[in-house]
């Protein structure tokens, strides 16, 4: 209540300022999108005016004297792509900075254009690859300014629970995502995730720091490796290089600062933030049962050691914990039973760019990555536990990746890398019995019997291995008609003593100008995660798994803002790890933790994405998939729907947005007092921009567990086929509402996010209690979230 209170104070405090707005500035460096070599008399115009400015001898630009608000972009140089970039923000009294790449265009005819419209995409890629830049994320309705439930609204990925933003792809698994922050790997930068998966409830990265993000959901470059579904590459932006800035936020993710600035005269920057958790208001809208405590830092400084090479160092850190006692009836899910949990993770790395000619550059990245928790299950009112487990697990990586560009047509990249890794785990399970009940005898309290005990287990192991990995790959173009990219990956992990061959080939056909005909295959492997290692002693002996990841894609440019795909795929998984105790039909069996490569599954699914750029007033986005995954049964070789089957997954996005600030009647109304009085529950500001979005998905398949009393205990039947009950179809419509508003030398932007709107029953799961009761497990309930970013 004190922070809301808080709110309605600042919003009516600043809305009494003068009505005076100065004008503001764009500048920044137009660069060749492989070399990062400046681009010498390219042109930087304002879409729809004359306004404009040329690139000097350094790439850089400046257009002075622009009204704040937000315009289109565009850059043209001969022999070069055009570029076109969408709802560029300019702020009062400030300087908006923007880097510009581009990329060569092979042509029989220089004097042809060619454009890629608002669109960008990775370059080494040629389907199931999308890029948004930082205004994007943060305007998606539903995401409450997270970026992997922002890519959730794309049509390769569906989602786990709503209290979770793990990121599951094409008939895939938590955990299968690699996460990369400017050349760092971070195992999973969540609080509150767990080992092994990609997932948590709250994001650490900082939104307010993100440039752009590039993801790939399939046969991606063989740069990245040992993840078998997808890769999230997050780039942040630079702090400023001209004058000293300041960003109040407050949003779901917590209530924080960022700062940023020049260094030396502007040859480096600073970019900085902390942010604190206040969910303990929100609790009971969004699910939870206790109240989460968490906090984060991060840093990014930047120097120009020479033209050439460049410097920069990225740290992130969080912690968090909660508690939960006396929830649930007790019943067998986590959230039933007492638990602490405390834990946290930092990542830190140093990075080297360097040009060493027009046409050899390359990337160097140190980098070290560590994470731990501390969990203790507990009985009430005696603390004693259960279950107790103290894990951690770190990483420090040495990789270096080099691109070689003999001609414009050609391109060849070629790197590699080293990685220590470690786990280690102190781990606790108290014995137990499945007793077995007087039923029969009409004394269902009564334990006449043990149909199965489990001896206390307890150990303190530890590991270490190096991972070891070498990659090339070859981009060549002809007639700015044909491009093929291929590759090949090797990697050894000592650990396991076994190495892996990963080839990749992709091809692009433009039919016609806006229209291609794409295609590729990539095999991606992945090691289990270091934990299973750990559990088991033989699982040393676990072999990494691998898919097959065939995809056929139709795209088209319909116009400058509007880009259509199609794309159909094929996937198998091949060696998956699986706990032996599923292998055998007895539901009781354990075999502490021994894993076998015996798992196999498949996917196959068509997808179509159709996306309006912001360029005017409308923005939209509409995203279906039509899939059906399986998992091979191992306990009779037969096939069972994936745990993620939806079957049909249904996102549409739409945006209208109001440029108030261009108005002549919003002009005057601005000066008066009744604006300045009621601005911050007005429904207009200087921008207004009003989204929607609706998500559908089939229902997920679960397998329906039978209830013995005779053991107090619900287990699936041994006869019974896998998951062939499906829970209900998921629905959720979520509104949103951005102002950004003006002031003298300053803006702000406040914005209303409600999840939920139609309060659909969304269920996850059932949770199964002891006496024969079964209780809905629900995802978000309507919650409205509030948040404020002051910029000054």
């Amino acid at each position: 209540m004190r922070i809301s209170i808080l709110i309605v104070i600042l919003l009516a405090l600043v809305h009494t300022v003068g009505a005076t707005v100065k004008n503001g500035i764009l500048a920044g460096t137009v660069l060749d999108d492989a070399t990062r070599q400046p681009l010498i008399g390219a042109n930087v115009v304002i879409e729809g005016t004359t306004t404009g400015a040329a690139t000097d001898t350094d790439g850089q630009f400046v257009i002075n004297n622009l009204q704040p608000g937000s315009y289109n972009i565009g850059v043209y140089y001969l022999g070069y792509k055009t570029v076109l970039k969408n709802n560029v923000v300019i702020k009062p009294a400030a300087t908006t900075l923007i880097r510009i790449t581009m990329q060569p265009q092979v042509l029989e005819s220089e004097a042809v254009q060619v454009t890629a419209g608002y669109f960008t995409e990775p370059r080494e890629a040629v389907v199931s690859a999308r890029s948004m830049d930082f205004e994007e994320v943060r305007r998606s309705p539903g995401a409450a300014l997270d970026i992997q439930r922002v890519m959730q609204s794309l049509p390769s990925v569906v989602s786990g629970s709503d209290q979770n933003n793990e990121i599951i792809i094409r008939g895939g698994n938590p955990g299968e995502n690699l996460f990369i922050l400017d050349g760092m790997e971070i195992p999973n930068p969540n609080h509150f995730g767990e080992f092994g998966t990609g997932g948590g409830p709250v994001n650490l990265i900082n939104t307010l720091m993100v440039r752009d993000v590039d993801f790939y959901a399939g046969a991606f470059p063989a740069r990245y490796g040992d993840k078998a579904s997808s890769v999230m590459d997050i780039h942040l932006r630079e702090g400023s290089r001209e004058q000293f800035k300041a960003t109040l936020d407050l949003g779901m993710a917590g209530a924080g600062a960022l700062l940023e600035g020049p260094l030396d005269n502007g040859k480096g920057s600073y970019l900085v933030s902390a942010r604190r958790s206040y969910l303990d208001l929100i609790v009971n809208s969004i699910g939870l049962v206790a109240v989460p405590q968490y906090y984060n830092m991060q840093a990014k400084v930047t120097w120009d050691l020479t033209p050439a090479h460049t410097l920069s160092f990225n740290a992130i850190y969080g912690r968090d914990n909660i508690k939960i006692e006396g929830e649930g009836t007790g019943g067998y899910n986590r959230g039933a039973e007492n638990v602490t949990s405390v834990g946290g993770q930092y990542a830190a790395g140093i990075h080297l760019r360097s040009t060493l000619s027009p046409r050899l550059w390359g990337l160097t990245t140190l980098s070290l990555s560590h994470a731990e928790a501390d969990i203790d299950v507990y009985e009430l009112p005696s603390h004693r536990s259960k279950l107790t487990y103290f894990d951690q697990e770190e990483h420090r990586d040495l990789k270096s990746r080099w691109t070689y560009a003999p001609a414009k047509e050609w391109e060849v990249h070629f790197g590699a890398s080293l990685k220590q890794v470690g786990f280690s785990s102190d781990y606790y399970r108290e014995a137990a019995t499945i007793d077995i009940y007087d039923v029969a005898g009409g004394h269902p309290d009564s334990v006449i019997g043990v149909a199965r005990a489990y001896d206390e287990l307890r150990y303190n192991r530890s590991m270490t291995g190096l991972r070891s990995a070498l990659f090339a790959g070859l981009s060549y173009t002809l007639f700015n008609r044909f491009t093929l990219l291929a590759g090949v990956r090797y990697n050894y992990f000592d650990k396991n003593k076994k190495s892996t061959l990963s080839p990749r080939l992709g091809l692009r056909w433009r039919l016609l100008p806006g229209i291609s005909l794409n295609a590729a295959y990539g095999r991606h492997f992945q090691n289990p995660h270091l934990r299973s290692f750990v559990e088991n002693e033989q699982n040393s002996r676990l072999k990494p798994y691998y898919n097959d990841q065939y995809i056929l894609g139709l795209e088209y440019l319909a116009r400058d803002d509007i880009k259509m795909t199609l794309e159909a795929y094929h996937k198998t998984y091949s060696e998956i790890p699986v706990y032996k105790r599923l292998t055998t039909a007895d539901p009781l069996d354990r075999y502490d933790d021994l894993m076998v490569n015996i798992g196999k599954g498949r996917a196959k699914g068509v997808e179509f994405f159709f996306q309006k750029k912001l360029t005017d007033r409308f923005s939209s986005i509409v995203s279906y998939a039509f899939s059906h995954s399986e998992n091979n049964d191992p306990r009779d070789g037969s096939w069972y729907p994936g745990n993620y089957d939806y079957s049909h997954v249904l996102t549409l996005i739409g945006g209208y947005k109001i440029r108030f600030f261009k108005q002549e009647w919003f002009q005057k109304a601005r000066e008066s007092w009744w604006y300045n009085a009621f601005a911050f529950i007005l429904p207009f500001s200087d921008e207004t921009e009003f989204s929607i979005k609706y998500r559908y998905l089939g229902g997920r398949p679960y397998t329906e567990k039978v209830y013995h009393p005779e053991y107090k205990r619900w287990l699936v039947d041994e006869t019974l086929a896998l998951n062939q009950t499906r829970l209900p179809s998921y629905s959720r419509l979520d509104l949103r509402l951005d102002r950004r508003y003006f002031f003298d030398d300053w803006n702000m932007v406040t914005y209303l996010d409600m999840s939920n709107v139609l309060n659909h029953k969304n269920i996850w799961e059932y949770q199964y209690n002891y006496d024969g009761t079964k209780e809905e497990v629900l995802q978000f309930q309507p919650l409205l979230i509030g948040g404020i970013n002051i910029e000054f």
